[in-house]
């Protein structure tokens, strides 16, 4: 496999969710859905993964009508969301595991993002000093580590 650049953004924080606005990554309608989304879990994503064995499919076939095309891209999203729901977690310092109870896909297949949403019912404190964002799945282990007390924004704890 090919080594590959990921970006792991904490995508639930507010100066995040700014910074895509502003940038354009983000429409109003988006960003907003977003915001509603962030109040109830922690939003991580990932962008630029590549899983192996991953084929895209060909729908450059003139017979397959689109109800069938969207079927199909059902599926294919509910294959990616069971193989991946269970790939992530967020690991607190000192503190159990929380584990995603969702995972969206944006782009075709899910090849450009994968959006991981953890449940706020396990709170993350400032006093935690830093949560590791693990990743394993087929053969694809990866981790990264964010030090809450560079995640302030306004003096507040931005998750």
């Amino acid at each position: 496999m090919r080594p590959m650049n990921i970006t792991v953004r904490w995508q639930s924080a507010l100066p995040v969710q700014q910074a895509l606005l502003r940038q354009g990554s983000l429409s109003a309608d988006e960003a907003k859905a977003l915001t509603d989304a962030s109040q109830k879990d922690y939003i991580i994503t990932i962008v630029g993964l590549r899983m192996p064995n991953q084929r895209g499919r060909n729908n450059s076939t003139s017979s397959t009508d689109s109800s069938d095309q969207d079927r199909d891209s059902k599926a294919t999203t509910d294959q990616l969301r069971s193989r991946y729901l269970d790939a992530a977690r967020l690991v607190p310092r000192g503190k159990d595991p929380i584990y995603a109870e969702d995972v969206q896909f944006e782009g075709p297949n899910g090849a450009t993002e994968m959006r991981f949403l953890f449940p706020r019912t396990k709170p993350i404190s400032a006093d935690d000093k830093e949560v590791v964002f693990d990743f394993e799945s087929q053969g694809v282990k990866f981790e990264h580590k964010f030090r809450l007390n560079d995640m302030s924004y306004e003096g507040k704890l931005a998750l």
